[in-house]
Formats: structure tokens, sequence, C-alpha cells
């Protein structure tokens, strides 16, 4: 595609900018930038659930009662045309369209924005389910039949059309929507103590030969010294998502002995050895707990019938065989 038909087709789309006015905390004046008409829906919706705004390039929660003022501004253009840092936020909004009043009433004898309270219940609740996984799919296949089976969609970004889109944005487009995210953590890759590792594989060291032995034996007797870790970038998916729903709809699924990340206390772990359903009970007890309902008794029956069917012909198999034999 030519770069006169991408130019076209970026200034047909308006690109929404908000500026926040907080009574605390340091800048003064908060920016968010170009969000779809959507993107920007979804983040006063939230604000009007929760009495927070999360604002993503600062990476951080507004409560309500710290907000004094929002603007709303439209332009034609990205706002990398508008120059960057300070003066970025005041030409959008100096040039820009002001369309505040379309997305936010303001009362007449207050400047102050007012979000109306709204409780959370089992409808506002969206049932788009994010799920972030590594390189092993069984867990993820796993977990997405049993959301299906509680009546939940689950969102699964690698099979969401790209839309020429990057990776980031594709994440923020297929996030807008969703109440709540589970993180797989697979030990898919593994990562050690960088001086740890230098002890261990010192420079003409009796414990290197000896480690060199054990590698032209097994590779295992150099890899039990790594831990076993999640992949990185289901690492940063779980930042974002904690970032973007809090910590009480964000549950980890750890397989095996995965190693848990650091400084993340207060997210709810969930272990399992091999395979997703071990986890199911407490699974929906967070799904629960973060207000779903779900109904599985009449689906739990089912799939423990067709496992005794599934016994039962495998059994009639192994049967035939030792007739077979005799």
């Amino acid at each position: 595609m030519s770069k006169l038909i991408l130019t076209i087709i970026e200034f047909e789309m308006p690109y929404y900018h908000v500026r926040v006015k907080r009574t605390h905390g340091r800048p003064s004046i908060v920016y968010e930038f170009d969000l779809s008409k959507k993107r920007l829906e979804a983040l006063l919706e939230q604000t009007k659930k929760k009495g927070e705004m999360f604002l993503y390039p600062s990476f951080e929660w507004i409560k309500e009662k710290d907000i004094e003022d929002i603007d709303v501004a439209q332009t034609s253009r990205k706002s990398s045309h508008y120059g960057i840092g300070r003066l970025k936020g005041k030409n959008i909004f100096e040039r820009g369209k002001i369309v505040t009043s379309q997305f936010i009433k303001k009362p007449l004898s207050q400047k102050k924005t007012v979000f109306p309270k709204a409780k959370l219940t089992e409808e506002t609740l969206s049932k788009n389910v994010f799920i972030v996984h590594g390189r092993d799919h069984k867990p993820m296949k796993e977990l997405k039949t049993m959301l299906s089976e509680f009546g939940l969609n689950p969102i699964v970004l690698h099979e969401k059309a790209s839309g020429s889109r990057t990776l980031p944005e594709k994440l923020e487009k297929e996030s807008e929507q969703i109440g709540y995210a589970f993180v797989i953590l697979t030990p898919d890759d593994i990562g050690g103590h960088r001086e740890h590792m230098r002890k261990i594989l010192g420079a003409n060291t009796p414990m290197l030969r000896r480690h060199i032995a054990i590698l032209e034996h097994s590779i295992d007797g150099i890899l039990n010294h790594f831990e076993p870790r999640a992949r990185q970038n289901v690492i940063l998916e779980l930042g974002y998502f904690w970032g973007l729903l809090k910590r009480k709809k964000v549950c980890c699924l750890l397989k095996g002995n995965v190693e848990k990340p650091s400084d993340m206390h207060g997210i709810v772990y969930v272990p399992f050895k091999d395979s997703i359903e071990e986890a199911r009970d407490m699974i929906i007890k967070e799904l629960e707990a973060a207000g779903y309902e779900i109904k599985v008794k009449k689906q739990r029956k089912k799939t423990t019938e067709k496992k005794i069917q599934e016994i039962r012909e495998e059994t009639e198999k192994i049967l035939d065989r030792l007739k077979e034999i005799v």
C-alpha cells in the first residue's frame, strides 16, 4: 500500500484525546491520546462503574474524588502530529474539536464532571473473559472449553484477526470489553540469577568440569540449575491486565513448578499439575467472587457421563484384546 493511501486512511479516522485535571498528584493535568470512539466510551464506562479512571500512559488509577474536570478533543490526525511532551496535549486541545458534551454531561451549576455510580451486577459484568497463554496451548484450549461451558465468551488474542494492527494495538482493541482475565503461566522458558550462574559456570573450575561431564550425559543436569519461567510476553500481559482490571479480576493459573513473578503479591494463584480440569472448582470460586453466576451442575453431569462412557469403551477394547491373546 502506498504512503499516499496510508495517509488518506489515517486522515479519515477520527482520534479522540482525553484531558484530565486532578486535584491531587503531579502532574496536575494528564492525558490519554489516540483513542477510538469505542475505546473512549469503554474508558468512561469503566470510570462510571468503578469510581476511578485508569490512564494507560502514566499507568495509574485516578479516583473520581480527585478528578476536577475532564475534556475530550477530536482530531483527524494522530497525536504525534501535534508535537511531543507537554506541547502535544496543549496543541491538540487548542487546534482540535472539543467534543466533551457528546460523551460527558456536566451539570450547569458546577464545572466538575460527575460520573453516576453504577452498581456492578451480573447483568453489567462483561461475559468476555481474556485468556493469556504461552507456548503450551493445551491448558489454554482446556480453559477455553471450560469457560464456554460456563456461558462465558473466552477471548484468545492469536485467534483474532490482526487487521494490519501491531500486537499492542490488537491487545488494546480486544481487551476493550472484557470483565475478567486468566493468565496461564507454563514453564516455557528458563532463567536464573546471573551471579549464581557465574559461580556455577566459572572458567576452569572443578565445578565447571563436573557440569560439562554431566552435560555429556544429560542436558537436564545443567537445566536443573535454572528456574522454569513463563514467557516474557505472558508476564507483560499479566501486568497490563492487573492495571486494566485490578487484582480482583485477574487470576493466574500456574502449571507445575513454574516460578511466580516477583513483586506480584495479592494476585490469585491457582496451581495445577497436568490439566486445567484439576483447578475447575477454584476457577469457579474465583469467577463467583468476581460477581459471575456460574451454573455448572448440569454440564458437569454431562461431562462425567461422557468420561464414564469413554472409560467403558476403552475397557471393552482392552478386554477384547485380552480375549484374542488368550
